[in-house]
């Protein structure tokens, strides 16, 4: 159910393992996320932005991103299976929230775009890598 995605340790396919590092970037980047976050429940912002204050959506949106950053960042690190699918969990939900919803969450289009230049990179290098697979 949680078999690793990706490569071999010893196998030397460039783009398997271009794909491998790339989910890893991602996953630190998603855990840096996660970590700001749960930081901010905690009081400890630079701001100095206490969680109390904020309205209810916010605060709920906040929790909810903290698991689904935290959670997708685990799963692209051990590549397991479910780790994308958690990704784009959280991208969905981020991009909603700040698309959709901006009138309860403000409008972050920068996240926004940072996320689809994210996916889109994923998206292209493993359908070169689907491409290259199905032509072997």
């Amino acid at each position: 159910m949680s078999d690793p995605i990706g490569i071999d340790d010893n196998d030397e396919d460039l783009l398997a393992r271009g794909i491998v590092y790339y989910l890893m970037v991602v996953a630190i980047l998603l855990l840096g996320a996660g970590l700001v976050r749960a930081g901010l429940i905690l009081g400890i912002t630079p701001t100095g932005e206490s969680f109390e204050t904020m309205n209810l959506s916010a605060r709920t949106g906040v929790v909810v991103l903290v698991f689904l950053d935290l959670f997708a960042a685990v799963g692209l690190w051990i590549r397991a299976i479910w780790g994308p699918l958690m990704w784009a969990v959280a991208i969905i939900v981020e991009t909603a929230m700040y698309t959709l919803l901006s009138d309860l969450f403000g409008a972050h289009p920068a996240r926004v775009a940072v996320h689809f230049v994210l996916i889109g990179i994923y998206l292209v290098l493993a359908a070169a890598q689907w491409w290259r697979a199905a032509r072997l």
